[in-house]
């Protein structure tokens, strides 16, 4: 690949030198088909996992490599919204973020980071707020 191309997707010259140092090669080659969900998990790779009995915030779940918003988004173990792509029976990405931070990345079935720790996430509990927020956001 061409240096020019790397800029296209985003990495600069030390995000590559990071990515071969870090990554497997089998998860390095798919950076150029992930290059966002690949960043993820390279920006996040030093990080400790979530510690024991942590309750998050926020969570995000994400169905794509790059997205405008969650597909699903949580608030305090409730389902916000639910947005999810026509396509997601066919995604080959899965990103988790807990309160800001990039905790799971799983491409093409291999899971490339999992900071998870113990976290159980909650079961989506869709309610008719969840169904109006949902709704909303298609109509925008």
């Amino acid at each position: 690949m061409k240096k020019d191309q790397y800029f296209e997707l985003g990495f600069t010259p030390e995000d590559e030198a990071r990515m071969l140092q870090l990554l497997p090669p089998e998860y390095a080659a798919l950076r150029f088909r992930y290059p966002n969900s690949i960043c993820n998990a390279i920006d996040f790779w030093d990080d400790a996992p979530l510690p024991v009995n942590y309750k998050p915030k926020y969570i995000e779940i994400y169905y794509a490599d790059k997205a405008d918003s969650p597909h699903i988004y949580f608030e305090n173990d409730f389902v916000k919204y639910i947005n999810l792509p026509a396509d997601v029976g066919q995604s080959q990405v899965i990103q988790v973020w807990i309160d800001g931070e990039c905790s799971y990345v799983e491409v093409e079935k291999q899971i490339i980071l999992n900071k998870l720790g113990n976290v159980q996430l909650p079961l989506p509990q869709v309610t008719a707020t969840t169904i109006a927020n949902s709704l909303h956001l298609l109509r925008n």
